[in-house]
């Protein structure tokens, strides 16, 4: 039936809109079938991402609609109507409501569309009805929720990637070119003035040769002149070997050079680091690249050095030469040249891409090598060496797989560059043949042609394998320059505005501590307060230890112990807090000054490789042979003279290895009785040694009571039990101080260490 719904008034529309309308009814004539549930479905699919059309797009769009078809005007064509208005304007990437719904009495059931909850083109009656399904649009307040979502999220994972290149430093790819290599090269200025020179005449000795070779074609006629022009090749060809090998030798002095200067600077940075970056990161790594990644910049600058000075200027000096015998045929030949120059430079940002990626992963191949050979007695005794080998394998497999991918790229550099070099060959052997037939070339031309050719591949073939080379250079200089980049121990220091001032307690005491809170995991700005307080290793320290006096910290496993001692040398900052030395702030000291008034003998007690005298005179430069034969015997190590016939030359081994637990130990403490230091830290002295040699170092301590400052940290009470005054440690907090009577009777903790240790006695 054709009757209508509503008396309305239908607007004319243009022909585009009459044309939509009608290819909308087609598309919409499957979906009349279809239940509303799939309906549904359907049109949130297709409108889902459109933004919402203006109330003017939505009546143009029904009217239509309406002209085209005359059923869409009648009650049973308001579904057809509906759909057909929503998919033309989909045509035009817009969207609108679609919604279905029904009035009782008389039940009665309508589709229709809305804009922004209005419905349009609908009577007001409409507004009773119930809705069943309703399709929204995307609004106007949607559309900027969704926009001002995805601008958060988006700055959210930019501030993540940049945090993570903070945290994760090595993520992080440092941009440089081939002018900072070459800046490395600073002060070579005259073998670089050498270089060239040579570069010059060696070019024009090569030059020279080809018209030499077509002077004797053409002076075939008589033998004297033939002899003579072949003298005079013979000579340049032997000069021009000579000048080749000085430029090289030269090239070779500057490399080495530059590898020494990266090395000296990578040594000097390497060793001046803050702590934590060495807490952080694999030391084979970073050996590697004083090694590994330092031998790589040599290449660049012998490749790039050859290539801009005689290279060059041969390239040129042949590339003019053609020219003048025939222009034609040298850009023919030249056009092969440039295409394959193009490709060559391509790959070659590839090259350094994955060069990096390369030395990363062989940093990590010695990084795990290296961790399991310092731990080799560890991992043969707990059957681990198979497991071990299996993780170095793997790790060693997908260095492989990079080095393939790089050599694949590196492998069609090759190809591509004979091939272009070939086809030029058969370019000008090719037209070049041809135009000599015609005689529009002569045959001593072609010759000289070809052997210029021939003579400008050898430099373009050294400029395209400087490509590949300067990549691979460029990826290890940048692994370089990442290490370089970061922060010395000394950039840290920010020495405090106001000036040092002096009270009675700092003056009378060598460390104090003043509510000092650390935590080695920095926290984020903003974080949660709990969190901080939960990553805290020390919580409001107040200590004090007296000129003269030794000063004892005891305390269960992890109650930051240790870290108060690391604090006092400045190897890390607190958080809060001050902590003076020598009745100053220690951050007006310089670190070198501050750690002139410390010794510090670590937990581990670690050796360096070497002798024994090596180690003894570490940081006692000054100390004689006869002080260090009397302090080996103060600590009971004077055995050691014995057992080695070179006495204090004896070999230690790697980190100590040919010593026990117990003798490390005690050498440290001979190195630390040796230094003129004011300060002495002592962390768990004597937690490797038997009773009597445990007797023996505590003896040497009490002979420095008085004259020196000693902060002990120990485990075995029975070490420390005479001290001035303990500090008794628990979750990074001071629970108690005072003398060993004092604090079995006050500190709860404190005692129950003391009974467990049968020291619960008073003394």
């Amino acid at each position: 039936m054709n009757i209508q719904l509503f008396p309305e008034q239908i607007d004319p529309v243009s022909f585009s809109a009459r044309f939509l309308a009608r290819l909308s009814l087609i598309l919409s004539a499957p979906l009349n079938w279809m239940s509303p549930g799939r309906i549904e479905k359907i049109l949130v699919k297709l409108i889902k991402n459109n933004p919402p059309a203006s109330e003017k797009q939505v009546k143009t769009a029904r009217n239509a609609v309406c002209i085209v078809s005359s059923r869409c005007r009648s009650q049973e064509g308001c579904l057809r109507r509906s759909l057909a208005v929503v998919l033309v304007l989909w045509l035009q990437r817009k969207s609108v409501s679609w919604c279905t719904g029904y009035a009782q009495e008389p039940f009665r059931a309508h589709a229709w569309i809305e804009l922004n909850e209005c419905p349009i083109g609908e009577p007001a009656e409409v507004q009773i009805y119930s809705k069943a399904i309703c399709v929204p649009h995307r609004s106007n307040n949607i559309l900027r929720k969704e926009s001002y979502l995805k601008k958060i999220k988006q700055e959210n994972i930019e501030r993540k990637k940049k945090e993570s290149e903070i945290i994760n430093p090595e993520n992080h790819t440092p941009s440089v070119n081939i002018r900072s290599l070459f800046a490395l090269a600073k002060g070579h200025n005259w073998e670089f003035i050498c270089v060239g020179i040579l570069g010059l005449i060696s070019a024009a000795l090569t030059l020279a040769q080809p018209n030499l070779v077509a002077n004797l074609i053409d002076q075939s006629n008589t033998g004297i002149k033939i002899n003579s022009s072949l003298g005079i090749l013979i000579i340049v060809l032997i000069l021009s070997t000579i000048l080749t090998a000085v430029q090289y030798y030269l090239l070779q002095i500057i490399g080495e050079g530059v590898v020494f200067k990266a090395r000296k600077s990578l040594i000097s940075h390497l060793l001046r680091l803050p702590i934590h970056e060495y807490d952080t990161r694999s030391v084979g790594d970073l050996l590697s690249r004083v090694s590994g990644d330092s031998s790589k910049l040599r290449m660049a600058l012998i490749q790039v050095s050859i290539a801009l000075s005689s290279g060059f200027l041969v390239v040129v000096g042949a590339a003019i030469g053609m020219i003048l015998r025939d222009s034609l045929l040298f850009f023919m030949a030249l056009s092969t040249v440039c295409v394959s120059f193009i490709g060559t430079i391509i790959m070659s940002k590839t090259i350094q891409k994955a060069s990096f990626s390369a030395q990363k992963e062989l940093g990590k191949l010695s990084g795990d090598i290296e961790r399991d050979l310092h731990a080799i007695r560890t991992i043969r005794a707990t059957n681990a060496t198979d497991i071990e080998e299996e993780k170095s394998k793997l790790q060693a497999e997908r260095l492989r797989n990079i080095g393939i991918r790089l050599a694949k790229i590196q492998a069609f550099m090759t190809p591509i560059s004979n091939m272009t070099l070939q086809l030029s060959g058969l370019i000008v052997l090719g037209i070049g043949g041809y135009r000599v037939s015609i005689g529009l070339m002569s045959v001593a031309d072609l010759i000289a042609f070809a052997l210029l050719l021939y003579t400008m591949i050898g430099p373009i073939g050294q400029v395209f394998n400087a490509f590949g080379g300067v990549g691979e250079s460029l990826g290890a200089f940048a692994r370089i320059r990442e290490l370089l980049e970061l922060a010395l121990e000394s950039d840290y220091d920010v020495t405090p505005a106001i000036p040092p001032s002096s009270n009675l307690i700092t003056e009378e005491t060598a460390v104090y501590f003043e509510k000092i809170s650390f935590g080695y995991n920095k926290i984020k700005f903003g974080s949660d307060p709990k969190e901080k307080e939960d990553s805290m290793i020390l919580k409001e320290v107040t200590l004090r230890a007296e000129k003269g006096k030794r000063t004892a910290i005891v305390g269960p496993s992890g109650a930051g112990k240790s870290t108060m001692l690391q604090l006092i040398e400045r190897f890390y900052d607190p958080d809060s807090g001050q902590i003076f030395v020598q009745g100053k702030d220690y951050r007006h000291y310089s670190r070198e000054e501050l750690r002139n008034y410390i010794t510090y003998v670590e937990q581990d007690a670690p050796v360096i490789s070497g002798t024994l005298r090596d180690n003894l005179l570490l940081g006692n430069s000054e100390i004689s042979d006869s002080n260090c034969i009397e302090v080996l015997e103060e600590v009971n190590l004077h055995h050691l003279l014995d057992r080695d016939s070179k006495g204090l030359d004896m070999q230690v081994g790697e980190s100590g290895a040919n010593l026990s637990g117990g003798e490390r130990q005690r050498l440290a403490m001979a190195r630390s009785l040796l230094s003129s230091a004011e300060i002495v830290l002592l962390d768990e002295l004597t937690s490797n040694l038997d009773s009597l040699n445990e007797l023996g170092m505590k003896k040497a301590v009490d002979k420095l009571k008085g004259k020196k400052t000693v902060i002990v940290v120990a485990h075995r009470l029975s070490t420390v039990i005479d001290s001035d005054i303990i500090y008794v440690l628990e979750h990074g907090r001071v629970v108690g101080s005072g003398n060993h009577n004092e604090l079995i009777d006050t500190v709860p903790l404190y005692r129950e260490l003391a009974k467990e240790q049968f020291v619960d006695r008073e003394v």
